[in-house]
């Protein structure tokens, strides 16, 4: 009996598999020891495949990059449009801090390379916040520069958090009062 189901997956899945791939390999081994044959193995694709989606592991490094934020900022802006307001604005900071701890590693090794220098991008995450912040009925004087403030503190903040886990309710708390005190007028 003859099967009817296509031999192979859309283009987008096998794209999100050699994302998928990547992102676990590079949890385990770091970015710089990927080769792109251990990505097409770990997606169960063959070498040309790669090709299609992707010209090199750096670009293949910066779609999972890309990746990355897009569910980091999507995370945030849900949690924020789900609360509205100040309280919208302390959501949107603790959804970064909960994003961030769910995937430390894979946060340091896209982000923190040891051979790679920081990409010439513009942040999406804070874009994104500053869009939500100079949307409210009151919103700060200066929506870019509260979004970059909060975005920071939040960053710092998680890091702390992540080697001294005794200090999250305390250092949450703070996070809560700063968003307070630049958002409020």
């Amino acid at each position: 009996m003859k099967s009817t189901a296509p031999r192979t997956k859309p283009s987008d899945e096998r794209r999100t598999d050699l994302l998928d791939a990547t992102e676990e390999l590079v949890q385990k081994q770091g970015a710089e020891r990927l080769t792109v044959e251990d990505v097409t193995t770990g997606a169960g694709v063959a070498k040309g495949t790669f090709y299609l989606h992707f010209t090199s592991k750096g670009d293949l490094l910066d779609a999972l990059r890309d990746r990355y934020v897009r569910r980091f900022a999507d995370a945030q802006l849900t949690a924020a449009r789900a609360e509205g307001g100040v309280a919208g604005a302390r959501a949107w900071v603790r959804a970064g801090v909960t994003e961030y701890l769910r995937d430390v590693r894979l946060h340091d090794v896209l982000f923190h390379p040891t051979a790679r220098g920081e990409r010439d991008t513009p942040n999406t995450v804070v874009d994104t916040f500053a869009e939500f912040l100079a949307a409210l009925d009151s919103p700060p004087p200066d929506p870019e520069a509260t979004a970059l403030i909060l975005y920071s503190a939040m960053h710092g903040v998680t890091d702390h958090i992540v080697h001294a886990p005794e200090m999250s309710d305390r250092l949450l708390a703070g996070l809560d009062r700063l968003v307070d005190s630049l958002i409020r007028n």
